[in-house]
């Protein structure tokens, strides 16, 4: 079989899997193979954007098709007009400037599926464009699906485009942080110096600044500074900008003036993909097809529940090293997070970890292990504290919902965050941000 005809058949399968609007703008143009050599098939895209969209998103997808068509060992490059005489030069080793972003938050490794394409397409724009298109990006959606992931890959794809743009990565929470130190020590220019002076603005969970209106000030003074300038902001919430009571509306009302995107809950198909990407991230163990339908069964809120999950899978199997990692296993594994999302399913318990996790850049897991490292004991301590006064739990309560724990170890850690948030301020409204978040 012709090259050409390989390309056309896999183009066949790709329209007839992917909405017409979606196969239309992506691949509509993408028709000519232009060569081929040492088992790579390049075709040619109308531009660099294209390119770029195919290689993040269909890449993966497109070299599976192909093992139908050939017994070759055959792939695909798809290259833009004027970059297939480019293609022997020697690579440029870039160093790559230092910023906040986790550089494992690429759109490499964000899994796509139906309740995440539209936000990973606008990104993928705005990462291409900055400043240009859709700005400000607003992305908003529920805990654990990927906002910050998709927030952090446009950060790092702009940097690998151009190592000397300033990007900036922040917290809301942090950034009221920020302020309220900058008030307290008289040093309102080094804030603005700090904030002012970049080309990216990232900030995360901006429903942290409900009702801080000296702080919301600032920020729509910051906002029309940067947007005046044309430099992107991305933000991201937990819900739609109209929602955000406790907002000014002048604030709001740009939040909607560029580009707004949500993300939802994944399907069973999105949820399965994620969860066999992510073992092969974590462990050279085979994980089972039936272990992962179990988890993507059992487990439908959020990305970071999935992944929290088979981390306690890979965990328990470590107890047992000479136990296969099958089924049975898992299931022992997983039945007291099952259990607790059986015995009081109306509550968000779970939500309550998940909140803590995020901001804390750690996984469920990590609150649910053993590991006494300050960076893990801080945010368990926290959920102990926000379980027993949010909820009104008893000890042995909170214990079970943490794996177990002894009722004096949760005492203990709820009288250390009650006694701290006294005289620790930063701690005090990481606790109040929890709050409004669950």
């Amino acid at each position: 079989m012709e090259y050409q005809d390989i390309w056309n058949n896999v183009r066949d399968e790709l329209e007839k899997s992917l909405a017409p609007q979606s196969f239309q703008q992506t691949f509509g143009e993408v028709k000519k193979v232009v060569k081929h050599e040492n088992g790579i098939i390049y075709v040619l895209t109308p531009s660099a954007y294209a390119r770029r969209t195919i290689n993040n998103i269909y890449y993966k997808n497109i070299n599976e098709i192909v093992k139908k068509y050939s017994k070759e060992n055959l792939r695909f490059k798809f290259v833009a007009e004027g970059e297939i005489k480019q293609d022997k030069k020697p690579v440029q080793i870039k160093q790559l400037a230092k910023t906040d972003l986790n550089p494992n938050n690429t759109f490499e490794s964000f899994v796509v599926g139906d309740s995440n394409r539209m936000a990973v397409l606008t990104s993928l724009k705005v990462a291409d464009n900055p400043g240009v298109v859709y700005n400000p990006l607003y992305i908003f959606g529920g805990v654990g699906l990927g906002k910050t992931h998709l927030m952090q890959a446009i950060g790092n794809y702009i940097t690998e485009q151009n190592i000397e743009t300033r990007i900036l990565y922040v917290q809301a929470n942090d950034y009221l942080s920020d302020y309220t130190r900058a008030i307290r020590d008289n040093n309102l220019a080094g804030f603005e110096e700090k904030y002012e002076n970049i080309d990216v603005l990232l900030i995360d969970d901006i429903q942290m600044l409900t009702d801080k209106n000296q702080t919301q000030q600032q920020f729509f003074k910051l906002f029309n500074e940067l947007d005046n300038n044309n430099k992107q902001i991305v933000i991201t919430s937990d819900r739609p900008a109209a929602k955000l009571n406790g907002f000014m509306d002048r604030l709001t009302s740009r939040f909607e003036k560029g580009g707004v995107v949500d993300i939802n809950h994944p399907d069973f198909n999105q949820r399965v993909n994620i969860l066999k990407k992510k073992a092969q991230e974590l462990s050279e163990k085979p994980v089972s097809d039936e272990i992962i339908n179990y988890i993507a069964e059992n487990f439908t809120d959020n990305v970071r529940e999935l992944e929290g999950a088979l981390n306690r899978i890979f965990l328990y199997s470590e107890m047992y090293s000479n136990v296969s990692l099958n089924l049975a296993l898992a299931k022992e594994a997983l039945d007291v997070l099952l259990k607790n999302k059986i015995v009081n399913p109306e509550s968000n318990y779970d939500d309550v970890l998940s909140v803590i996790a995020s901001m804390y850049s750690i996984t469920v897991a990590d609150i649910l292990g053993s590991s006494r490292n300050a960076k893990y004991t801080l945010p368990r301590q926290i959920a102990m504290y926000i379980l027993k006064t949010r909820y009104n739990l008893t000890y042995k309560k909170i214990g079970n919902i943490l794996n177990g724990r002894d009722h004096t170890t949760i005492l203990s850690g709820c009288t250390k965050i009650s006694e701290d948030i006294k005289t620790n301020e930063e701690l005090k409204m990481a606790v109040d941000a929890v709050l409004k978040k669950v």
